[in-house]
């Protein structure tokens, strides 16, 4: 019987997806109960956009875009190679396939945005969650500042997709969220390849 081999990103994938969402739940559900807060619908009105705004989705893909490209440049610089090697290397023990860097990027685009988009953010507000967003994917350092000069450039990226999920609609979020993953992703599959 033939073995199925099945990357651990399809499981990390699946898990930010489903995971993130009802943690938004969850979440919402807290602070209806603990700050007597009732919106019924928080978690279905921010997926809500006026066609008048159809536009800047393609206008935020291309800043997910445009800001991968940039993180891209970034790491091969000679200032910032070293600190940010093990995160280019991050996912170099896997293989990476197409399908599978689509999937990534998708899970992560929107079972993240529901949860720090959707529920963190109207709670601690736009600076606080792209702060803790950043930390929590260990951008901050103690110990070397040129990490936290690109934490710095990312907490701005993530506050500009928070603004715009405040402003307009979680989908721009989402759209620059995959897009910016897309094109990080693809890039580790060519070094791979």
């Amino acid at each position: 019987m033939k073995k199925l081999n099945i990357s651990p990103l399809y499981l990390i994938g699946l898990t930010t997806l489903i995971g993130f969402p009802l943690l938004a739940w969850a979440v919402v559900a807290i602070v209806r109960v603990w700050f007597n807060q009732y919106y019924p619908n928080q978690l279905i009105d921010m997926f809500h956009i006026s066609h008048q705004y159809y536009y800047l989705i393609p206008v935020f893909t291309s800043v997910g875009i445009m800001f991968g490209l940039f993180v891209i440049w970034l790491t091969e610089l000679e200032y910032f190679e070293k600190s940010l090697s093990k995160y280019k290397n991050l996912l170099s023990h896997y293989k990476l396939n197409t399908f599978l860097v689509v999937f990534l990027s998708v899970c992560a685009a929107v079972g993240e945005e529901i949860f720090f988009r959707g529920a963190l953010q109207p709670i601690i507000g736009i600076w606080a969650t792209s702060i803790f967003f950043v930390a929590i994917h260990g951008y901050f350092s103690i110990k070397d500042k040129r990490i936290n000069i690109f934490a710095v450039l990312l907490t701005f990226f993530i506050a500009l997709i928070g603004w715009a999920a405040q402003t307009y609609s979680i989908w721009l979020a989402i759209a620059a969220h995959f897009s910016y993953d897309l094109v990080l992703l693809f890039y580790y599959k060519h070094e791979q390849d």
